[in-house]
């Protein structure tokens, strides 16, 4: 369940049921589509339809699909810097690894928004965003030279993008105790 909704049944008391319900067909329609097909093909009609609601309560939340795909993307770049804000600022091997076990276990629990905005169908400039979080936040790029944080970066990048496309088998803790592995080598050279 994606993230805005969670929190949003957090405050059940405070927030209509009927409108948790509405954003979380709506989500999960639009990730649907998105899955499918790019965004520029993607309208509110057929969303509204797909989700079994009317037009006008599409709009009570949302100026188009391009405002909907941004509150998804600033929810999940909320959530990331929040989870990179609790490394401190000379962290341990062990940190990094709890936080970048965090960071997997957040794209596991929102895998199918996950696999749409790492996807083709996502938008490159809210990837890059993401990575520059992780980046400013869970990197000392002084231990690196430029060329081999690049390395690195991209590695790390390319390990993620190869968990999720591959089904997210492996464990989360696996996947970071062999980045961190991977990384230290790079480091030693």
């Amino acid at each position: 369940m994606l993230i805005i909704l969670q929190e949003m049944k957090a405050l059940e008391g405070k927030v209509d049921r009927r409108v948790i319900k509405t954003k979380e067909r709506l989500h999960d329609v639009f990730i649907e589509l998105l899955s499918q097909k790019p965004l520029k093909n993607i309208t509110v009609k057929e969303l509204s339809e797909k989700a079994d609601i009317n037009r006008a309560t599409f709009y009570l939340h949302y100026k188009d699909v391009f405002d909907l795909l941004e509150q998804l993307e600033a929810e999940v770049i909320e959530k990331f810097s929040d989870i990179c804000d609790s490394l401190n600022a000379d962290f341990s091997e062990a940190e990094f690894i709890s936080v970048f076990i965090k960071l997997l276990e957040f794209i596991r629990e929102n895998q199918q928004l996950c696999n749409v905005l790492f996807g083709s169908n996502g938008d490159r400039s809210f990837f890059e965003k993401l990575v520059k979080i992780v980046t400013d936040k869970c990197f000392d790029k002084e231990q690196y030279t430029s060329y081999s944080f690049s390395f690195v970066l991209a590695g790390t990048v390319g390990i993620i993008l190869n968990w999720i496309s591959e089904g997210m088998a492996e464990s989360s803790e696996g996947v970071a105790t062999h980045t961190l592995e991977m990384i230290k080598k790079i480091r030693q050279m």
